[in-house]
């Protein structure tokens, strides 16, 4: 996880520069989470069939129906896909172009029978899971009209299996639950300090004891794609390498000196001196490539994320790195170039197999004389260099937005939860995440509003320090209590409603299972 000394006051006094949150509860309506954002109320009212008939087309919204049925089933309520003509108490799925024109928007037309519409798949999927919602609670709907759509394209959340083995169930069931507040971004964190979580055939000697085989790969790939959920993996170079490093000691980055302040910081930032790889060393990009080429076939998503974070920030202790910089980028070159160059040249890979690059943000080095291609999309932190993510703005968000990047607003605060560690005494609690927008970064700043086009979203980060303190089981209530509030900011924020009322609605909601 990255590492920073507590600051919770910043977010508390950047709160007072929030903006006017928008509606987003439609008074008529059960109360789902996230709150739709409108509707329009006709004459009458829809109740649900004792036994569900679904309707759809071939296709997509075929797709979508089977899963709407068995989940009307799972939670006690008999539903089948059928054919023929809407009766009353039926629901309707259509997929097609006379749905609502925003990315993942759909609209619900509510009278005897219920007609969900979207463009998408995922539009549809996200409508589905509004009907979840309120059959929850309720078999009567009102009629009239819902049309919704997220503020943001990116609503995700993030899982430290990389230092914690996470169950294939226990994952499958946090996917469930994010579709249900209608995310749609899963992060693995594949590779940290206590594990590589892949079954590598191009180097087996890197592979944990705890890993998720190929099918077990494929069966959460294909459970989040269920519910339209993106899996994006990451494998972190050239810091956080302590597994894959592991059985290559010959290729562990050493300072030429050192000091009982780098001694003590390597110790508290739990084992990163032996998790950067040297750079200098002709056999290190090789290993990175050969496990690039290798996993980002495997991946069906849009995207590869390549870390990128806490390599090093003192580069006079690291002659070598300098010297391997002249060598093969030219007199002029810092040592920071060849963390740049490396960085492109596993983007180049990952754009090979036509997906895109993500890199946390200090993953462009500061100092460095060569460019990070621009394509690849940046996850903001840290505003720091080290442990005060609060302060500084090198690399800052307006800066990396001027130079045409997008951008995941990652922010330490109030976005990490950590299980256990030194970090966990810092977790921002559920109502300070609730209080906060995700468009407020970590040092307090906002993007322009021409930048603001940059922003894809944020995501609910949850890492595992010390695997060790809590069990996985122990990390579902604090997950879920965030995992909601995340959901409303990101989808239309929080309306003004207070948390108390908030958190009586999640309740009230219920969970669903796999």
């Amino acid at each position: 996880m990255k590492r920073s000394l507590p600051a919770l006051v910043l977010l508390v006094l950047a709160l007072g520069s929030l903006p006017a949150p928008a509606a987003n509860a439609a008074v008529g309506l059960p109360p789902t989470v996230p709150g739709v954002r409108h509707f329009d109320p006709g004459v009458g009212e829809f109740i649900l069939a004792a036994h569900v008939r679904v309707l759809a087309d071939t296709g997509e919204a075929a797709t979508v129906a089977r899963t709407l049925a068995a989940d009307l089933s799972r939670g006690g309520r008999p539903a089948a896909v059928s054919a023929g003509p809407a009766a009353s108490g039926d629901i309707v799925v259509r997929v097609a172009d006379s749905g609502p024109a925003e990315a993942e928007s759909y609209r619900i037309d509510i009278g005897a029978n219920m007609t969900v519409t979207a463009r998408t798949r995922q539009g549809a999927t996200h409508a589905t899971q509004t009907l979840l919602q309120w059959f929850s609670q309720t078999t009567t709907v009102p009629a009239g009209a819902v049309i919704d759509r997220p503020d943001f394209a990116e609503r995700g959340l993030m899982l430290d299996v990389g230092r914690k083995f996470l169950s294939v169930g226990w994952i499958k069931q946090r996917i469930r639950e994010m579709a249900y507040y209608r995310m749609n971004l899963l992060h693995l964190h594949l590779s940290d300090h206590y594990g590589f979580r892949l079954a590598s055939t191009s180097h087996p000697e890197i592979t944990s004891p705890q890993h998720y085989t190929r099918a077990e790969l494929a069966e959460i790939i294909s459970y989040a794609d269920t519910y339209g959920i993106e899996v994006v993996p990451e494998i972190g170079f050239p810091g956080h390498m302590n597994a894959i490093l592991a059985p290559h000691p010959e290729l562990v980055l050493h300072p030429a000196t050192t000091s009982p302040i780098d001694v003590a910081t390597d110790s508290l930032l739990a084992g990163t001196a032996e998790g950067r790889i040297d750079l200098s060393n002709p056999a290190a990009r090789p290993l990175i490539e050969d496990l690039l080429r290798e996993f980002v076939p495997l991946f069906p998503g849009r995207y590869f994320h390549l870390g990128g974070d806490e390599y090093v920030t003192d580069y006079s202790r690291y002659p070598q790195l300098a010297a391997a910089a002249h060598d093969r980028l030219g007199p002029d070159a810092v040592p920071q170039d060849l963390v740049a160059d490396t960085v492109n040249g596993a983007g180049d890979i990952v754009a090979s197999y036509g997906k895109t690059a993500r890199l946390w943000n200090d993953g462009i080095p500061r100092g460095a004389r060569l460019s990070v291609d621009e394509s690849i999309v940046v996850e903001h932190w840290t505003a720091g260099n080290g442990l005060l993510p609060w302060v500084g703005n090198d690399n800052g968000p307006e800066q990396l937005a001027d130079q045409g990047r997008l951008l995941n607003n990652s922010a330490f605060t109030p976005t990490y939860w950590a299980s256990g560690g030194y970090a966990a005494p810092m977790n921002t609690p559920p109502h300070l995440l609730y209080a906060w927008d995700p468009g407020l970064f970590v040092n307090g700043t906002r993007l322009r509003q021409d930048q603001r086009e940059r922003l894809l979203g944020s995501k609910l980060h949850v890492w595992c320090d010390d695997p060790t303190v809590m069990t996985e089981e122990q990390m579902v209530s604090p997950v879920r209590e965030r995992l909601p509030v995340m959901a409303q900011q990101l989808w239309a924020g929080t309306g003004g409603a207070a948390y108390p009322e908030f958190v009586a609605r999640v309740r009230m909601l219920g969970t669903p299972s796999v």
